[in-house]
């Protein structure tokens, strides 16, 4: 838990942290603070104190105005840019160092299950969500993709794009350094 949060608090800050850093961060940023929330309660779900990891996600809910389920699995290096309507359902799958904004909603799509028995999304890593952006269903999203605001994701989006529209659509790819091109 202790891993992911110092990694979590790197986004917000790129000074080392100590306990007191990680406290005045937490009152100062409701995204930080949300996290951490979010990492005690996936913490307790995860050693069977289902009550209060109920407890954090309340407190979550009330004092940050976003709400991750616990059960959810969300790597290192989480950025919560804007806070406030955000929503990711229980199961789904985010990789490390994404980041959402201001009323992204990422969970299922009333039980609709795919050929591997998946009914959320999973989400690679350096994932950017713009505001307002909703991912629906049993779809993968690529690492290093950027999804647009207000876009809605109901298929799966491969790595390094960035989409945009309702539905969403590829409008163009990120091309790595390594491979020569240009990054956008």
């Amino acid at each position: 838990m202790f891993e992911n949060l110092e990694q979590d608090y790197q986004r917000y800050s790129k000074a080392k942290g100590n306990i007191l850093l990680y406290l005045y961060k937490a009152i100062s940023r409701d995204g930080f603070r949300a996290m951490v929330f979010y990492r005690m309660g996936y913490w307790f779900l995860n050693h069977g104190m289902n009550f209060f990891a109920g407890m954090c996600q309340r407190l979550m809910h009330h004092l940050c105005h976003c709400w991750i389920n616990v059960s959810a699995e969300i790597g290192p290096g989480f950025l919560i840019s804007h806070v406030g309507a955000i929503g990711i359902g229980g199961g789904v799958r985010i990789g490390k160092n994404c980041d959402v904004r201001r009323s992204v909603s990422i969970g299922g799509n009333f039980n609709k299950v795919d050929e591997s028995g998946r009914t959320k999304p999973w989400i690679g890593d350096n994932v950017s969500f713009g505001i307002g952006a909703v991912v629906s269903g049993q779809v993968k999203i690529g690492s290093n993709s950027i999804i647009g605001a207000n876009s809605l994701v109901t298929h799966d989006v491969p790595e390094s794009v960035i989409v945009v529209g309702v539905p969403a659509q590829l409008i163009k790819e990120r091309w790595s350094e390594d491979s020569g091109r240009k990054v956008v």
